[in-house]
């Protein structure tokens, strides 16, 4: 749409609003008005007519009320009147149409519209509160009609001469202000089409829109200079241009080069972080057999200490049954002295056992990633017997809540090795020369689909300067201690790509440490 078309628009919604609205406005409040007036006035007739009709009525004066009535006939917009004594019969009537004469009703002194285009005032005819009689008056509504139908008709003349002015105005308007920038404008396009920058734009007038031609024949000056300068600059420019792409050829295989150099040192740099990976965990398994082997020790010994006691005590007892000396005091001593071994060596025996089945599955687990089903309550506790030999050096007290069967169908190779390396950061850096009441706390639960676990120790916590970088690789406060920094890495790659979960800590230094991992259940 051109603008001169917006303009046009523009000025006659305007016009068209503002001059709506004020005859809106002049027309509902005269009608009002008018209105108003119609209806005040036949009260007060009703009111005169009933107010002369009390004599008649008192002195049963028919002839003097007939008279009274007729003098209405002055008044054009009475259809009539009807005067009822106080049984409601009628006493005397006006009727100059021969209108049908209306039904009597109860109500009280009221005036309404009816369906017809009348008005119907009804009073009482009483003194004193004493009541002789009623009032039914009749009366002409169409003035009203007559007269919205007048200041109508009045207000269209006056919206289309108004009209006719502001179209006339508009389009005097426009040719004075519009026209010459409009044809400023088509020009201005025809010559940025041609490129012809030695055109000069006209205008025989000394006001805003002549300067504005003369700025435009300035720029034109301007750019002619300017486009002549650059043609100039564009043949340097295009010797330039074949030295550029020369020098671009050669960047682009210096660029491939690098890319290829540096594509070798990220596959080697992948394969070193994969070798150190595999060595942190055959390093925690070395580590799970080491604490293994020093726990099946002593359950070992006591099975070889008991079997020895119990071969020595049997011999004597055959020595004595083939001498014959063999006493029932000293047969119920040795007996009770074989059970008592015997006990303690199925105690130390089932102990091992224990120990070397929570090893072959924990060990398993973490060489085999198969997914299964599995109490991991049980199976965290089995990961922490393991560490039994390690703790109970600190000492450290773990509990796992709350203490209830929780299956769950996942990877136990892949827990395995989680709480592995909790526990052990825990004994490495939280409880080093730790001299409280060292505990290790895990919470497990189930909601809304989600596996939620809370580890948490109350020892010595992370140091500020590496609580936000915890999880990157070779981040180690015990890299002179054979500290790789790969321990909590393999924590949050194991959550993050295998679990696909999420991991976050919490920790003050000397104020323990806490770490919050959701998984879902879903895993595949």
């Amino acid at each position: 749409m051109s603008y001169k078309i917006q303009f046009y628009v523009a000025m006659f919604s305007i016009v068209l609003i503002v001059m709506l609205s004020g005859l809106s406005y002049n027309v509902f409040f005269s009608y009002k008005y008018k209105k108003e007036a119609f209806i005040q006035e036949s009260i007060l007739q009703a009111s005169l007519i009933a107010g002369s009709s009390v004599a008649p009525l008192m002195f049963f004066d028919k002839d003097g009320m007939e008279t009274a009535l007729k003098q209405l006939s002055n008044y054009e917009n009475i259809l009539q009147v009807v005067v009822y004594d106080k049984d409601e019969k009628v006493f005397s009537r006006y009727n100059p149409e021969n209108r049908a004469i209306p039904k009597q009703k109860d109500e009280k002194t009221s005036w309404f519209l009816d369906d017809s285009a009348s008005f119907v005032v009804k009073d009482e005819v009483s003194v004193n509160g004493v009541d002789y009689g009623s009032l039914y008056l009749e009366k002409n509504s169409s003035v009203l009609s007559e007269f919205l139908r007048n200041v109508l008709v009045n207000a269209t003349i006056f919206s289309l001469t108004l009209l006719m002015i502001m179209l006339f105005l508009t389009t005097k308007l426009s040719d004075k202000l519009l026209s010459p920038i409009i044809e400023l404008s088509n020009k201005l396009v025809q010559l940025s089409q041609l490129q012809n920058y030695e055109t000069r734009l006209t205008y025989d007038s000394d006001n805003e829109i002549g300067k504005l031609y003369g700025a435009f024949n300035n720029l034109f000056i301007s750019i002619g200079i300017h486009q002549k300068s650059r043609d100039k600059a564009l043949e340097k420019a295009t010797s330039y241009q074949k030295h550029l792409e020369n020098l671009t050829n050669e960047l682009e295989q210096r660029v491939e080069e690098r890319t290829k150099e540096l594509q070798n040192s990220i596959a080697i740099l992948q394969k070193a972080q994969n070798q150190l990976v595999e060595s942190e965990k055959m390093a925690a398994l070395g580590s799970l057999v080491s604490g293994v082997a020093h726990e099946v020790n002593t359950p070992l010994g006591n099975a070889v200490t008991g079997s020895s006691i119990i071969k020595n005590e049997c011999k004597e007892l055959l020595m004595m049954m083939n001498d014959g000396t063999l006493k029932k005091s000293t047969l119920d001593k040795k007996l009770s002295h074989i059970d008592e071994t015997s006990r303690l060596l199925s105690k130390s025996v089932s102990n091992a056992a224990d120990l070397i089945k929570s090893f072959k599955k924990i060990s398993i687990d973490q060489s085999v990633e198969g997914k299964r089903e599995f109490d991991l309550h049980e199976y965290i506790n089995e990961v922490a017997f393991t560490f039994h030999n390690k703790l109970k050096q600190i000492p450290v007290d773990v509990e796992v809540t709350p203490k209830e069967v929780l299956k769950i169908n996942s990877y136990p190779g892949v827990f395995a090795q989680l709480f592995n390396n909790f526990i052990q950061n825990s004994i490495i850096h939280g409880f080093e020369n730790f001299n409280g009441v060292a505990k290790i706390t895990i919470n497990i639960s189930i909601k809304d689909d989600y596996l939620y676990i809370v580890y948490s120790d109350n020892g010595n916590g992370v140091k500020k300067e590496i609580k936000d970088k915890v999880f990157e690789p070779f981040i180690t406060t015990k890299r002179n201690a054979g500290g790789t920094g790969l321990g909590l890495n393999i924590v949050y790659n194991i959550i993050a790509q295998k679990l696909k979960g999420e991991v976050n800590l919490e920790s003050e230094e000397g104020k323990g440490t806490k770490f919050n991992i959701k998984i879902p259940l879903d895993v595949q």
